[in-house]
C-alpha cells in the first residue's frame, strides 16, 4: 500500500459518517465495560447526532446545491465537440456471482444519446479498477464493449483503463487528446461529481464542457418524513464529505484552483 490513492481511500472511509457511528458505538460499549458511563452517553448522543444531522433537510439542501451547480442540458440543446469523455464509474464489472457487466448510472445512456444526436464523432471512456482485479479488464474496457452492444461502431470509441481516480481521468485523457489533435469535449460523469470532474479537466488544460447525467430528483412527501432519522441519511451524508473531501485534497495538490 505505497500508493497514495490507496491511502486516499482508507482514510477518506475513516471519516465517513457510517463508519464514525459505528467507531462512537464501540467506544460508548467499551467505555460502559470500564464503567465510564458518563464517556458512553456522550459517545451515543454523538452517534445519534450524526443520523439525526444525516437525515435533516439541511445535509439534503447542501447535496442538492452542490449537485446543480452544473444543470443538465437537453441533448438536443447541447453544443458538438471533437469528442465525448465518459468517465467511467457507472458499470460493475462481471465479477461473480455476476456473469456480465451491470449498470449502476446514467452515465453510458446518456453518453450514447449524444452520440447519436451527432454531439461528437469520437468517445473516450477513461477509468480502471481502484484496486486489481485479477482476471478481470478495466471498467472502461466493459464500458466500451456496452457502448458497442448499443450499436456504436467500435472504430468511434477508445477506452484507456489505466487511471484510478479523477485526476489521473484528466491526464490520460489528456494524452489521448493531443496525441489526435483534439481538444474540445462533452465531459460526462454524473452531476454530483461535476464540479470537482470539470476543474480538473480543466486544469491540465483541456476545453471540457459540462455535460452531467445521473442527477437526483425527489418525489413529493409529507414534510414530517424529511426529519425522521434514517441510515439512508447517513448515505447522502456520506456523498456530501466523500465529495468535499475530494475538492479540498485536489485544491491543496494544485490540481485545481483555489
Amino acid at each position: 500500500m505505497d500508493d497514495w490513492v490507496t491511502w486516499a481511500k482508507i482514510l477518506s472511509r475513516l471519516m465517513y459518517p457510517s463508519t464514525l457511528v459505528l467507531l462512537l458505538l464501540v467506544l460508548a460499549f467499551v467505555l460502559l465495560l470500564i464503567r465510564r458511563r458518563r464517556g458512553a452517553g456522550l459517545s451515543l448522543l454523538m452517534a445519534l447526532a450524526l443520523v439525526f444531522l444525516g437525515s435533516s433537510p439541511l445535509v439534503s439542501d447542501v447535496y442538492h446545491r452542490h449537485e446543480r451547480q452544473y444543470p443538465p442540458t437537453p441533448v438536443a440543446q447541447s453544443p458538438t465537440a471533437d469528442a465525448i469523455v465518459l468517465l467511467a464509474g457507472d458499470i460493475s464489472i462481471p465479477i461473480p456471482p455476476r456473469v456480465e457487466s451491470q449498470i449502476r448510472g446514467n452515465r453510458s445512456v446518456h453518453t450514447l444519446r449524444l452520440y447519436r444526436a451527432g454531439k461528437a464523432p469520437l468517445i473516450i471512456v477513461s477509468g480502471g479498477n481502484v484496486f486489481p482485479q485479477e482476471g478481470f479488464r478495466p471498467e472502461a474496457a466493459y464500458t466500451a464493449d456496452l457502448l458497442q452492444e448499443w450499436g456504436i461502431p467500435q472504430s468511434a470509441i477508445i477506452f484507456e483503463g489505466n487511471s484510478r481516480n479523477t485526476r489521473e481521468n484528466a491526464v490520460e485523457t489528456s494524452r489521448l487528446l493531443k496525441n489526435r489533435q483534439l481538444n474540445r469535449v462533452l465531459l460526462v460523469t454524473s452531476a454530483f461529481h461535476m464540479p470537482r470532474a470539470l476543474a480538473t479537466f480543466r486544469g491540465v488544460g483541456i476545453d471540457a464542457i459540462p455535460s452531467p447525467s445521473s442527477i437526483s430528483a425527489e418525489l413529493a412527501q409529507p414534510t414530517l418524513l424529511n426529519w425522521i432519522p434514517s441510515l439512508d441519511g447517513l448515505g447522502t451524508m456520506q456523498s456530501v464529505v466523500h465529495e468535499k473531501i475530494g475538492i479540498f485534497v485536489y485544491r491543496m495538490r494544485g490540481w485545481i484552483d483555489a
